[in-house]
């Protein structure tokens, strides 16, 4: 019986220790979940329920491919490893000239109050300039995240959406709520625009060129937790996930004890 009962407690122990590993692990992940729509059919009511869907959403972009967590650089390099020679020559026959005008972003959702934000939103007026007289344009965006200065990383793709002209009316802007694994930092934001059906990169527009995409203060929901008074919260960081397998293992010598007490 005393055996069985040691086999049960060594079975039960590991279980839990993996179980909280894995946990920690999952929680290292950066996750997010974004909404793209032109700004025009957004109102504030609309803003605040696509935050609230945001922050309860179970698929986050990383599962469906919106958000690749790859470099910049990366994903240009595999657009021309993928990029036959005719359909690069024909990214040169499109017609058009594109720019991206401005941009602006909105900070909101900061719980904990520590000035770091996990909510935020990145609008863009994207323009086309056309030798035809429908100055209509087919476009997507990749939109880009520097951590202090560090390599832009891919954090959300557009869907196609229309513009026209220099039309502010086609400004198109994404909402995005960090989940987990983004630390409490600066960072800044880049958006490449396509044309639908071509390879090459039509406009950029980054940091560099305005100061509403630099230096957001932004961190994720689960460096985000609301601060409660007059309770101490004791956090384990690196190594963390060990230290909890030491302790449970101090327990199940301590109940090995306890067992042998009783025998």
């Amino acid at each position: 019986m005393f055996k069985k009962f040691i086999n049960k407690s060594v079975v039960g122990i590991f279980l839990l220790a993996n179980l909280i590993v894995s946990s920690y692990t999952i929680a290292e992940e950066q996750t997010s979940i974004s909404f793209g729509e032109l700004s025009q059919n957004l109102t504030t009511d609309i803003r605040l329920a696509i935050t609230k869907e945001n922050s309860e959403a179970s698929i986050v972009d990383q599962h469906i491919g919106k958000a690749t967590g790859k470099t910049r650089t990366e994903i240009l390099e595999n657009k021309i490893s993928k990029t036959t020679s005719f359909a690069r020559s024909n990214s040169y026959n499109n017609y058009a000239d594109f720019a991206i005008y401005g941009a602006t972003t909105l900070l909101q959702d900061d719980y904990d109050g520590d000035g770091f934000y996990q909510t935020f939103s990145v609008s863009f007026d994207a323009d086309i300039y056309s030798y035809t007289p429908s100055q209509l344009g087919e476009v997507y965006a990749l939109l880009y995240i520097s951590k202090n200065g560090g390599p832009w990383t891919h954090y959300y793709t557009t869907d196609n959406f229309l513009i026209e002209g220099d039309s502010d009316l086609d400004e198109y802007e994404v909402i995005t709520t960090f989940l987990s694994g983004y630390s409490a930092d600066h960072y800044d934001i880049l958006i490449d625009l396509y044309q639908v059906g071509y390879s090459d990169i039509v406009a950029s527009y980054s940091a560099d060129d305005s100061n509403a995409l630099y230096a957001l203060p932004l961190e994720s929901a689960d460096y985000d937790e609301p601060y409660i008074e007059y309770i101490e919260v004791i956090e384990i960081s690196h190594g963390g996930s060990f230290s909890i397998v030491i302790l449970l293992l101090f327990l199940f010598i301590y109940s090995v004890r306890t067992v042998n007490r009783k025998y």
